[in-house]
């Protein structure tokens, strides 16, 4: 191991992958990456099926959960993250969505010139290598593969169609011209295989020579000189080791992750710093605030006439499937968490989508260890794409192996709660259709009990979940509660940058995956033209 770099990243993620290939394409940029968790070896991570089995994986992911949520009754949600190469998109549903182009725009309007719709939308096609689409808005040529799953079951065919019969129209592409609209997820799945973001812009490149990776590895803190990051302090099997680095040290760990090292390096509020006898190198208050995160709520039907996860799940039924995928990668086991989606308008008087719906040919709950326990029938989840309510972080101890304390603060504005009742209201309207009445559709989630606006408010309130979509922790902006510039520098630091989803100042509308690659590949070229 080399104890001096020119450039350390710290997480193997979606953002850290790019940066880690981009900066490494100059044979003269030594480049260190560093990744808290193991090689992403285990078949599960392969296996698009398998997703959620790994989500309480204390190996692969680091298994975190809010608080007690006061708005939701009370309960502590799940947040699972990655830690494994290629961290999140190791774990996430595989789903390719950009957001919408007007998302972009609000980030440059808040003091982030470059950032807008037009500057990312470049980013966007030169990562993309897309099977279905040669037009302007997809690129075709670059390391990421991202094809429309087809392979649906008639059990989503039949939900397609009802939402055609129920006025929605028609979208064959998400990350078009236009977000509105029903019709097939784009995936990152590859001949039956999850791929991530190592597999797309890491492994091919990991045999440069002035590219080292470290795994198993986690970053205690930022070393300083002064306000100058030097470099960090590990802890692996090996035990504590300094490495120095020679121009920048890049946090790319996400959005709880890279507020924690910050604050356990002296970066953040001065007096919570304190608290934990940690000294402070920059007051930043904004450390670990603006948290956001989609909040989603499951809808759920039994169905005859056609099977669902359950029934091709039986222990029978899984020898085949498992069969099947081993040796053709092939069948149930490709399936991704989500192949319907639709983007919808909660009400008529806004411009822009400001719902979307999951929709998956199974139901279930999730079971003690994290993974789904299918029971028959199918189930549309829906989500606000754009929630009000702001969350924050906070460190619970001096020492990195400690999770910090997690308050999303859900539905804490009245506006979010609206958004929700809303939207399950209009995708419980597709449940109603002739489609699905011939199919005998009857509702177990939430219930013929849950009739009145209040009703469905306390639904919400006992069964939300989380999408896994936290953002927003190191705001990046002009304002005092920012904490990067849109260079993604620390504020008064050098030599400190940030590169995940924690730089987001708000979050997108639609899953944000692929905004982190490009929040990635954007760093690396703010880098080397610096």
């Amino acid at each position: 191991m080399k104890f001096s770099h020119k450039y350390i990243i710290v997480g193997a993620g979606s953002a850290g992958c790019v940066l880690a290939n981009k900066l490494s394409e100059d044979p003269k940029n030594s480049v260190l990456l560093i990744e808290a968790g193991p090689m992403d070896n285990f078949s599960a991570i392969k296996m698009p099926l398998a997703a959620s089995s790994l989500f309480k994986n204390k190996k692969y992911g680091w298994c975190y959960e809010t608080e007690p949520e006061i708005n939701l009754n009370n309960r502590a949600i799940n947040w699972p993250r990655g830690k494994t190469l290629g961290g999140s998109s190791s774990i996430n549903g595989m789903l390719y969505i950009r957001g919408q182009a007007e998302d972009y725009e609000n980030w440059e309007s808040l003091g982030n010139p470059e950032w807008g719709y037009r500057d990312l939308i470049k980013y966007f096609i030169n990562l993309e290598n897309n099977q279905n689409y040669q037009d302007q808005f997809h690129g075709n040529f670059g390391p990421l593969w991202v094809e429309t799953y087809e392979k649906n079951l008639d059990a989503s065919l039949a939900f397609l169609e009802a939402c055609k019969e129920n006025n929605f129209k028609l979208n064959k592409d998400f990350n078009g011209s236009d977000q509105e609209g029903y019709g097939r997820y784009q995936v990152n799945i590859k001949n039956g295989k999850r791929f991530s973001s190592a597999d797309a812009f890491l492994k091919p490149i990991l045999d440069r020579p002035n590219l080292d990776l470290l795994t198993s590895t986690r970053v205690e803190k930022i070393i300083f000189s002064g306000k100058k990051a030097i470099g960090v302090k590990i802890k692996n099997a090996k035990g504590f080791n300094i490495i120095a680095c020679t121009s920048e040290v890049i946090l790319s760990g996400g959005s709880i992750n890279s507020p924690q090292i910050l604050m356990l390096s002296g970066i953040g509020s001065k007096a919570q710093m304190e608290r934990h006898g940690i000294s402070c190198i920059k007051d930043i208050p904004g450390v670990g605030q603006n948290l956001q995160d989609h909040l989603t709520v499951n809808i759920s039907c039994k169905i005859k006439n056609l099977d669902t996860f359950s029934e091709l799940m039986t222990p029978f039924k899984m020898i085949n499937n498992l069969y099947e995928y081993y040796f053709s990668k092939n069948g149930l086991m490709t399936y991704p968490a989500s192949d319907i989606g639709v983007f919808f308008k909660t009400n008529q008087n806004i411009s822009r989508p400001d719902a979307q719906i999951h929709f998956a040919p199974g139901a279930g709950k999730y079971n003690k260890n994290g993974a789904m326990k299918p029971s028959t029938g199918i189930t549309a989840s829906v989500c606000n794409l754009r929630p009000k309510s702001r969350g924050h972080l906070e460190l619970t101890s001096s020492r990195a192996d400690d999770s910090p304390k997690i308050v999303a603060n859900y539905l804490s504005e009245p506006e979010d709660l609206k958004v929700m009742i809303d939207g399950v209201k209009r995708t419980r309207e597709i449940f109603k259709t002739n489609v699905m009445k011939n199919l005998s559709a009857t509702e177990t989630l939430p219930g013929k009990n849950c009739i009145t606006d209040q009703d469905i408010e306390e639904f919400i309130r006992n069964d939300a979940l989380s999408v896994y979509h936290p953002v927003g922790t190191c705001k990046m902006g002009i304002g005092t509660e920012c904490v990067v510039n849109n260079d993604l520098t620390v504020k008064g630091l050098q030599g400190l940058r940030v590169a995940d989803a924690s730089i987001f100042p708000e979050i997108i509308s639609g899953n944000t995956n692929a905004t982190c690659n490009v929040i990635g590949a954007k760093c690396a070229d703010l880098i080397l033209k610096s």
